[in-house]
This record gives C-alpha cells, sequence and structure tokens, in this order.
C-alpha cells in the first residue's frame, strides 16, 4: 500500500487541474497553439488532387502536425500521472462525462485539447504499479456544495470564488470542488482503505 497522503483532483476551466493541496495546473493549449498551421495545412491538403504528388505531400505534412500534437499530449500526461501515483497514496477524481464534454460547444475544444480521456487511462494504468488506491466520483454539485459546511451554494460557471452565506469559507472554486471529490472518494473507499486520516494538507504541493 503507497503510504503517500489522499488528494481530490478537480477537472476545472479555468485550470486543468486543480488539486486539495492548492496545487493548481494550467490548461495545455497544443492544439490551440497549433491549430493555425494545422487549418492552413488542411486547406492546402483539400485544394490538391487526391493521390497526387502535391496530396501526398500535404497530407504527409498535416499526419506530421497532428502526430506532433498528439505526442505532446502524452508525453505531458505520462510525466504528470507518474508524478501524482508516485507521492498520493490516495487518489479521487471526478468520473466525467467525456461525451457531453467534447460535444459541448464551450468545452469541446478543451477537452479534446487536454485529452482528458487519456490522463484517466493513464492514470488508472499507473496506480497498479505504485500501489496507489484511485476512485472516480459522481461529479453532481460537487462545484456548488461546500466543502466546509456542505450547503449548497449556486453559482454560474463565470463565479470562479467559493463564498459560503453559512459557515464563510471562502475558496477557489475548483479547490472546493476537489475537496468535495475527496470526500466522496473516502466515503467511497471508508470500509476497505483506511485513509480517512490522510489528508491532502500534510503533502507539499505537486510543482
Amino acid at each position: 500500500i503507497h503510504p503517500g497522503p489522499a488528494v481530490g483532483i478537480d477537472v476545472g476551466l479555468k485550470c486543468l487541474l486543480a488539486l486539495t493541496d492548492g496545487t493548481r495546473i494550467d490548461k495545455p493549449r497544443w492544439l490551440r497553439n497549433a491549430l493555425r498551421d494545422l487549418r492552413v495545412a488542411q486547406r492546402s491538403l483539400s485544394r490538391r488532387k487526391k493521390f497526387g504528388s502535391g496530396w501526398q505531400k500535404a497530407r504527409r505534412q498535416v499526419t506530421k502536425l497532428q502526430t506532433h500534437i498528439a505526442n505532446q499530449r502524452r508525453d505531458f500526461w505520462h510525466k504528470l500521472t507518474t508524478a501524482l501515483t508516485r507521492k498520493y497514496g490516495f487518489i479521487a477524481i471526478e468520473d466525467l462525462n467525456l461525451a457531453f464534454m467534447t460535444h459541448n460547444g464551450t468545452l469541446s475544444l478543451s477537452a479534446h485539447d487536454a485529452a482528458l480521456g487519456l490522463f484517466r487511462q493513464m492514470l488508472a494504468y499507473k496506480v497498479e504499479k505504485t500501489g496507489t488506491h484511485f476512485v472516480a466520483v459522481n461529479p453532481s454539485n460537487t462545484s456548488q456544495m461546500c466543502s466546509g459546511c456542505g450547503v449548497i451554494v449556486p453559482k454560474g460557471l463565470e463565479v470562479r470564488t467559493h463564498r459560503c452565506p453559512d459557515c464563510g469559507l471562502v475558496l477557489d472554486r475548483d479547490v472546493n470542488a476537489a475537496f468535495n471529490i475527496l470526500a466522496l472518494g473516502l466515503s467511497v473507499e471508508a470500509l476497505t482503505y483506511p485513509v480517512a486520516d490522510r489528508v491532502a494538507s500534510e503533502a507539499p504541493p505537486l510543482f
């Protein structure tokens, strides 16, 4: 069993990941940064005569750009999931509806860019090697509920700070959600894995 502390992780809109120890990991911008060059290459490909020498050259350029983006994603998530599973003994994340995110106009490009499915896939694979326990929980109301007292505090996506009128807790919206995700994860595992006394605040920030 991994001796490290427990951590909850929220997938945010302003940052890629927010952890209960206060660590915030910025969104990668591989696809956005490469999008202009990729669009130019794809337009060039569409104008070429199919299977001609110019078409073949344009197709290789498109493939090269797409491969570069995919390699950047994989390398980023490989390094990050390795760091997470080495540091933490218990990791709780959202059971994300990736189909919804990739079909939502606001979230689709960010979801594709970040490759969140790859994150979960790599994380699930690596916990088996480190002994870290990993659980995905229903994210319903995790961003609306106060992690201090449990009251529901409604707020739109534009509101980035959680302010509880009942207990007075003021916390970054995504970090508040991460604490709720951790609490849900610990409750799921409570009967089989004694992690309740392992809080993420015991550990220094990941980065």
